[in-house]
């Protein structure tokens, strides 16, 4: 494997948990001697069009918007996709020679068209989606509008193969028509930090982390969380719990600490870096609706936390089924409460739940064995062995 065109619809300083997947693994590829390039639109003024990282290379395309700069003007949909794919095309096909794998980043019209420019060379194409359930890439494709669900029934079509992160997403894209023989599943990947398991740990736990968004996108049930932490901090005087994030539930979020009883020893500071909260934090919990994978799960996994999250089949699959941390019901405000507690008061529970959590995710989902398995699957894909029986 020589060379990898990693296609993203928007990447840094845009960059969300998918941006940050690409990276990870395109400098993960790097370090195993595979050239990548990532390709994606400029969609923000002054960041260069051409930038070095590492070994891997970021190029940006410009790319005119219609709505962008005529917002007032209707019915430019059908003319503004064609200019998008007109641009995106160009764009992919200067970048194709020498190219080994078109490896891109969620199913959007932007990777719809960078698709169709891969198809008319001989270089195989696979796009990784981590959404599942009503909210799945596809179905984000179809609800674009005039054009959408053509796309969508496009790349079904014409992808060589469909990567899956979870179980879930596998059976969401098997419910849109994709083969089984045209999926593979890797999960996302995370780096691991070597001196986690040379740290103290604490008997019990008493700092609490949520690390995500706030924003009704996210479905993440963070009042449940503040009401099931005020009841423990009621009992525990030195318990604390950190929202870390922000969106467009933010001030809701603040507005809701605020009213608790205990919301001294709530925090709510914004959107921040990860890393200080994952080592002030003594036990991370995730009360999601939704998931795809939790990249801020396995984040707090690889730092030797253990973790609390909402029993749904994304983090049941990430924690084992509940082996490498708890799982709550959805909603289960005193089920919440009882395992918070439970963690800030039974001596040694903790500590255990947080070995096996740094286990799982050294086993399963590093990014050096996700590098591994993603160089496989391009060589299965460039040798024609792809979809055969192993």
């Amino acid at each position: 494997m020589r060379s990898v065109l990693m296609f993203c619809p928007q990447f840094r300083p845009l960059a969300g948990g998918a941006e940050r997947q690409a990276e990870k693994l395109s400098k993960a590829l790097v370090e195993r001697a595979v050239q990548v390039m990532v390709l994606t639109p400029r969609l923000v003024r002054d960041t260069p069009e051409y930038e070095e990282d590492g070994g891997m290379v970021i190029q940006r395309f410009p790319l005119f918007d219609l709505y962008r700069y005529l917002p007032w003007i209707r019915g430019l949909g059908p003319l503004n996709l064609l200019s998008i794919r007109a641009q995106t095309m160009r764009a992919v096909s200067r970048h194709m020679n020498g190219v080994d794998i078109v490896h891109m980043h969620i199913a959007s019209p932007l990777t719809a068209f960078a698709l169709q420019a891969a198809k008319k060379t001989a270089v195989p194409a696979l796009c990784k989606v981590a959404t599942a359930g009503q909210k799945t890439d596809l179905g984000e494709l179809c609800g674009i509008g005039v054009g959408g669900a053509q796309l969508a029934r496009a790349m079904i079509r014409q992808l060589d193969c469909w990567v899956a992160t979870t179980q879930a997403v596998r059976e969401s894209l098997q419910d849109w028509g994709v083969a089984p023989d045209r999926m593979a599943m890797i999960p996302n990947g995370v780096e691991l930090d070597g001196n986690v398991g040379a740290t103290a740990k604490s008997v019990v736990a008493r700092r609490f982390l949520y690390l995500g968004r706030l924003s009704a996108h996210s479905q993440r049930d963070i009042p449940t969380l503040i009401r099931a932490f005020d009841r423990v901090a009621d009992r525990i005087p030195d318990a604390e719990l950190a929202l870390v994030g922000a969106g467009d539930l933010f001030q809701e979020t603040a507005n809701l600490v605020a009213q608790s009883r205990n919301r001294q020893r709530i925090q709510v500071p914004g959107l921040q870096e990860p890393e200080a909260w994952l080592k002030w934090a003594d036990c991370f919990v995730l009360p999601s609706r939704r998931e795809g994978l939790s990249n801020a799960l396995l984040e707090a996994m690889a730092h030797g936390l253990p973790c609390i999250a909402n029993d749904i089949p994304p983090n049941r699959e990430v924690l084992d089924d509940g082996k490498a941390g708890v799982l709550v019901p959805v909603g289960d405000e005193d089920h919440l409460h009882d395992e918070i507690l439970r963690m800030a008061m039974e001596a040694g529970f903790s500590d255990g739940l947080g070995e096996k959590a740094l286990q799982r995710v050294q086993e399963r989902y590093s990014i050096d064995v996700i590098a591994e398995q993603y160089i496989l699957l391009y060589q299965r894909l460039t040798n024609g062995s792809f979809g055969e029986t192993p």
